[in-house]
């Protein structure tokens, strides 16, 4: 997995704004829910959905012991880590009451970190981050006449993140053991998204969708190695917090 140390302003504000729409289309839920509820038909059904995490980012901090210091010459990873666009996937069943829906879901989540972001003359890096996510969320269908259907929701649930990441130094002299420092641990985590998405009817009782969401997962905490210039080891734990966008598309089908 990769790390990257630093962000474009243009990235980091782009990644502010969407996360400020998904919320306002969320805060839509409590005006909309009354009026989509009267018009909605009530059934359950299932839900697959697949595609891309456009947008991901881990951000791990440093946690010392007491008494515990890091030498200068230690190699540490950056406050963010950048990850190439990757795959999102989830599984669900859920229940229509009547334009408010409530659904549970098991997905999966995998990219791998933008090595070119974290490589420098110095360092190079490396890493892929996994999840495996279940969660329950509700939605509302904002309008419920004709094929197309705008949605608002959003969910909460566990994670299970797996992290692989390391930096190590481009200095071959030195052999296998080298200064690097790197995470290969996992944890769970506490997760919510916010989503926004149309969903249009193909037949009676099937429909397609398309899909926007920011998720957030906190509250990991994981073990690194770090090996200095003077090849010594030394421990140290991360709280870990991960960010992403994703699109998907999806399949809804009514029992």
């Amino acid at each position: 997995m990769t790390l990257v140390s630093t962000f474009a302003p243009a990235h980091r504000g782009a990644r502010r704004t969407s996360a400020a729409l998904l919320a306002g289309f969320a805060a839509a839920i409590v005006v909309a829910a009354p009026a989509a509820a009267q018009q909605a038909e009530p059934g359950a059904y299932v839900v697959a959905r697949a595609g891309a995490q456009v947008d991901s980012d881990v951000k791990p901090t440093q946690v010392l012991a007491k008494g515990q210091t890091v030498a200068k010459t230690t190699p540490t990873l950056p406050r963010n880590v950048d990850h190439n666009a990757g795959f999102t996937g989830e599984l669900g069943m859920g229940y229509d009451f009547g334009g408010v829906r409530l659904e549970g879901t098991a997905g999966y989540d995998t990219a791998n970190v933008n090595v070119k972001a974290l490589s420098d003359k110095k360092y190079a890096g490396a890493g892929r981050t996994k999840s495996f996510d279940l969660g329950v969320a509700a939605y509302v269908d904002l309008v419920r006449d004709g094929p197309f259907k705008p949605f608002v929701g959003g969910g909460i649930g566990a994670s299970r993140v797996n992290y692989s990441v390391d930096r190590h130094s481009v200095d071959k002299t030195r052999g296998t053991l080298k200064p690097a420092v790197g995470i290969i641990d996992k944890d769970w985590g506490f997760r919510w998204h916010l989503d926004a998405g149309v969903n249009y009817d193909i037949a009676p009782k099937t429909s397609i969708e398309l899909l926007g969401r920011y998720a957030q997962t906190s509250g990991m905490k994981v073990q690194g190695t770090a090996i200095d210039e003077n090849l010594t080891r030394q421990s140290m734990d991360y709280k870990l917090k991960n960010t992403s966008t994703s699109i998907m598309v999806g399949l809804r089908q009514k029992f």
